[in-house]
């Protein structure tokens, strides 16, 4: 902001002095006059006739006849021509040049705070204001408007079944992706986000299209730990507890061991072997986790762990099934979530993670960001905008690959 008025200031100082310098200046014009001409002639002239009388070219007769008519037609010019020509002369206009040094700054200014935008160059007014709820709606209805118009737009699909699971509208953005065709498919990311919204539509089990793209990474990425992650919740929540111990073992096998993912899954795993004990089968054995392999430690650089609560003092602000939202922005540019996960009260205080998968938008991930705001937000509507009366929490400035945060949502949104 500082830079835009030091530039303002310089160029209508420039444009000032271009102005009033014919103003501040006294130009004068004299003009000779035709007397002073005819003057230079007969002195010419008169030196003309004493030269030609010394050399004897003229006679003393012949000189003084001359002289008598040279000297009486400069007494003729002096008759007829005596008044010199006028002189014009521009006086200074210094008044004139004051008025318009203030008048002109002071209507630049007034007439940019009147059809200009201030507010742009605030940057800590950009990136305290929230859209409303009402301004993302439609935002996200204007885009849906358009891809109906022009269905041959599979970026747009993709973004626009990403905005759709921001907001918590899990079949339409089923709906959104399945309408994005086969770019689908040569995105391995894309194929787990179908089969994550799967999960959550049927509590956890992976059905139908979802299932086979989950199916697909997994042939082709044995080793994906997103695949594996969702194909043992799959298991667990169709009670093939062995086969998501399998899954998740295999993914413990790739985090760091002291990692926030490395303890929930370890929780999983106990908690689906005591399940099968519980139904008189024999859980498989326990294996060594090995330590995280190169390739883990580069993919966790591009992600942010730590761990949500809620402030004892607002707890009896919120009911068990409102909405938690756990996101991560950019802190300086757009503000569209750059990663987002979503879980309920009742399930405070847990372990998040947020990672590239999750980027609503290809050219907006996690990784794309040098400095992050994670922010936590209890949405009473289910809304992912701020709403007064939800309640947040937020971190900053963070670094991709942060681990271990503690994020306290203890404030009231007014």
């Amino acid at each position: 902001m500082t830079a835009f008025w030091i530039a303002a200031g310089l160029l209508t100082a420039l444009v000032l002095a271009v102005l009033c310098r014919p103003l501040l200046r006294r130009k004068t014009a004299a003009h000779a006059s035709r007397q002073a001409i005819n003057s230079a002639i007969y002195r010419d002239q008169f030196a003309e006739l004493e030269r030609d009388l010394a050399s004897g070219a003229l006679s003393e007769a012949d000189y003084a006849s001359a002289r008598d008519e040279l000297e009486r037609r400069v007494l003729e010019d002096v008759a007829t021509d005596g008044a010199a020509a006028p002189v014009e002369t521009h006086r200074r206009l210094p008044r004139t040049a004051l008025a318009l040094g203030v008048v002109l700054p002071a209507a630049a200014v007034a007439l940019y705070f009147v059809l200009g935008t201030p507010a742009a160059l605030d940057p800590t007014a950009r990136q305290g204001t929230e859209p409303t709820a009402a301004e993302v709606e439609k935002m996200v209805a204007s885009l849906a408007a358009k891809l109906e118009k022009s269905p041959d737009n599979p970026e747009g699909w993709v973004m626009l079944g990403r905005s759709y699971k921001v907001l918590g509208r899990f079949a339409e953005a089923a709906a959104a992706f399945d309408k994005a065709g086969p770019v689908i498919e040569d995105a391995p990311e894309l194929m787990l986000e179908v089969a994550e919204l799967s999960a959550e539509l049927n509590s956890g089990r992976i059905e139908g299209k979802g299932h086979d793209y989950l199916e697909r990474v997994l042939k082709s990425q044995p080793d994906n730990p997103q695949a594996l992650a969702l194909a043992g919740t799959d298991a667990f929540f169709r009670q093939q507890y062995a086969d998501a111990v399998r899954h998740w073992e295999a993914v413990l096998a790739q985090v760091a061991p002291d990692s926030q993912d490395a303890q929930n899954l370890s929780a999983g795993i106990d908690k689906a072997r005591s399940l099968m004990a519980s139904a008189g089968q024999t859980p498989p054995p326990a294996k060594p986790t090995p330590p995280a392999t190169a390739k883990v430690g580069a993919a966790v650089a591009t992600s942010i762990t730590g761990r949500v609560e809620l402030a004892p003092a607002l707890k009896t602000k919120a009911a068990p099934d409102d909405v938690v939202y756990v996101f991560a922005r950019a802190l300086q540019g757009p503000r569209m979530p750059l990663a987002v996960v979503r879980a309920k009260v009742s399930d405070l205080p847990m372990d998040f993670a947020l990672d590239d998968s999750m980027a609503m938008s290809p050219e907006l991930k996690l990784s794309s960001a040098t400095e992050l705001r994670i922010e936590a937000r209890v949405s009473r509507s289910g809304d992912a905008i701020a709403k007064p009366g939800d309640l947040t929490g937020e971190l900053s400035p963070v670094k991709p690959g942060a681990k271990g945060l503690q994020l306290s949502i203890d404030r009231v949104v007014p």
